[in-house]
């Protein structure tokens, strides 16, 4: 058996139009990818470098806050505020001692205290 292959055989199949179609197609294709997806692909990598900055920006904030913090409290205990506070605490009358220590007077007294040399700390951090 031998079969003879004519070109009018393929003609259905393949045409210039499909030959443009596809070139047009593939221009879309590269045009869409370097006008498109790359333009987004910078805008994701700059957000997430920006979001990356953010994130140190804070740890680094949180962990010059916990610093100040220990160290105004070794400040406060060199010092000897907390004993001092009890020295003054303990000339008052014992009514009103009670009562101050009842609402908390002087721990409240120690915060604030130790916040103010915090803030003292962390503006050398």
């Amino acid at each position: 058996m031998f079969v003879t292959f004519t070109p009018s055989a393929f003609a259905s199949d393949w045409s210039f139009g499909e030959i443009f179609s596809t070139v047009e197609l593939l221009s879309n294709t590269v045009t869409s990818f370097f006008f498109e997806e790359v333009p987004s692909l910078v805008d994701r990598a700059m957000a997430y470098f920006f979001e990356f900055v953010i994130w140190v920006e804070v740890k680094t904030t949180l962990y010059a806050m916990q610093t100040g913090f220990t160290v105004a409290k070794l400040i406060l205990a060199d010092f000897g505020f907390v004993q001092m506070v009890e020295q003054f605490a303990g000339q008052l009358p014992p009514d009103i001692r009670h009562a101050a220590v009842q609402m908390k007077i002087f721990n409240a007294f120690n915060l604030i205290v130790e916040a103010y040399i915090a803030r003292f700390v962390i503006s050398y951090l």
